[in-house]
This record gives C-alpha cells, sequence and structure tokens, in this order.
C-alpha cells in the first residue's frame, strides 16, 4: 500500500482516501519544532531533492518533461555517489557506474541490427573499412 507523508491538510487525507493510501502526518506544534512522523519519518529528503531539482532547472534553462525521468535518475546516482564516494574520485566513479551499464556496452551495439546495410551505403565511397 502506498504513503503519503504529509501535514494534517484535510486536502492532502482526502487525495489519500481517494488514492487508497495511508496518510502518515507529521503533527506540528507551535511549542515545539519537531518535523516527524510518529514513527520518525520527514518530508527533509523530499525538500532536499526539490532543491536539487529546481537548482538544476534554473542552470540548465528548462527541462525537456519527456527527460525528466533520467534527470531524476542522475539527480539520485549523485546523491548516492555523494555518500558513498570521496569527492576527488567521484566523477571518475560515476563515469565507470555508466560505462559499466548495458546502454554502454559494446557487445550490445554490437549485437543491435542495423537498419540499413553499412555495406550499400558506404561501399561506393571506399571510405573506412571499405577502402581497398
Amino acid at each position: 500500500m502506498e504513503e503519503f507523508i504529509s501535514n494534517s491538510k484535510a486536502s492532502i487525507q482526502q487525495f489519500a482516501n481517494y488514492l487508497e493510501a495511508v496518510n502518515n502526518k507529521i503533527k506540528t506544534s507551535p511549542l515545539e519544532k519537531r518535523y516527524l512522523t510518529d514513527d520518525g519519518k520527514s518530508l527533509g529528503a523530499v525538500n532536499e531533492m526539490m532543491t536539487e531539482v529546481s537548482s538544476m532547472i534554473q542552470t540548465t534553462r528548462g527541462v525537456g518533461t519527456r527527460y525528466i525521468q533520467g534527470y531524476l535518475d542522475f539527480l539520485l546516482l549523485k546523491k548516492q555517489a555523494k555518500y558513498t564516494f570521496k569527492r576527488k574520485e567521484m566523477a571518475s566513479k560515476i563515469l565507470r557506474m555508466m560505462m559499466d551499464t548495458e546502454a554502454f556496452s559494446n557487445e550490445m551495439v554490437k549485437a543491435t541490427p542495423m537498419p540499413i546495410s553499412l555495406k550499400e551505403a558506404y561501399y561506393e565511397y571506399h571510405y573506412g573499412t571499405f577502402a581497398e
């Protein structure tokens, strides 16, 4: 079952009910600065991620909505790397992780069928592997 972590607004409770989800509320009190649910969850991670997304959108002057999942995946990867690697080695480690994925595998690229015959397209130019 899905879970919402939110403040005590009635509209969020209605939305959670509509989705048949649990609304884990953060009880706020003017006397204390405790912004946690009863089981210790908070909105801190979400707020931090939203700040990073906002910063990324400003520095790139916009984000294509069709690529938003890729941007979010990259931000999460960067955040995980920040907690895992030292600052000096972070760029090389992220590059290595990306290169080790299937998307950058030479074997996969070689096995992908081409939509045209390269031999037919380039043979007449006698270029590269088709040079005599």
